[in-house]
């Protein structure tokens, strides 16, 4: 009389190729789902969408007018008074700037106005100035720091991207000074 433990190990390899063979079988009907079409593979009727097809209907009239929410737009945000656009284009005055470096940096968030510079090189708030080296533009601004670890980029205003030439969309490197 056979014990229970050679019973299972006759059946353990016929049921493993059973399962095996299970598997095998149902991955090939399910290969050719997945097969390449080729550029000779007909187009036929059945997918193609036939003329009962429930397709979306626009509807034109039915779409809600946007409502203005109070938010900032473009506009407005790179809307600057002209004392600080004088302040923001005047030259440097004859005192030391120290190079902190060159940062990228790309457009800021809209709801603050004005000139600044949001970046990891200063760890408060200061007066200085930006060169954007693609052009050798420069702007008087606020440096502000972003907490984040240094290298990381920085966020400029729309306003200063404005008066240095850079488009929106744009990142750009930039020289960063503090007086």
């Amino acid at each position: 009389m056979m014990n229970l433990q050679g019973i299972t190990t006759i059946l353990r390899k016929p049921l493993s190729l059973i399962i095996c063979l299970g598997f095998i079988a149902s991955g090939c009907a399910v290969a050719d789902k997945f097969k390449r079409k080729t550029t000779t593979d007909k187009i036929t009727e059945t997918n193609l969408a036939s003329s009962d097809t429930i397709r979306p209907v626009m509807r034109v009239g039915d779409r809600p007018k946007l409502k203005n929410t109070g938010q900032i737009t473009v506009a407005e945000a790179a809307k600057v008074t002209d004392v600080e656009l004088k302040a923001a284009v005047a030259k440097p005055v004859v005192r030391p700037e120290r190079d902190l470096g060159n940062t990228v940096a790309g457009l800021g968030m809209i709801d603050k106005t004005g000139f600044w510079l949001q970046t990891p090189l200063v760890k408060s708030h200061v007066e200085g100035r930006v060169v954007y080296l693609k052009t050798g533009s420069s702007i008087n601004l606020t440096l502000i720091p972003n907490g984040a670890v240094a290298g990381s980029g920085s966020q400029i205003s729309i306003a200063a991207m404005k008066v240095l030439g850079i488009p929106i969309v744009e990142l750009a490197e930039l020289g960063v000074f503090i007086r």
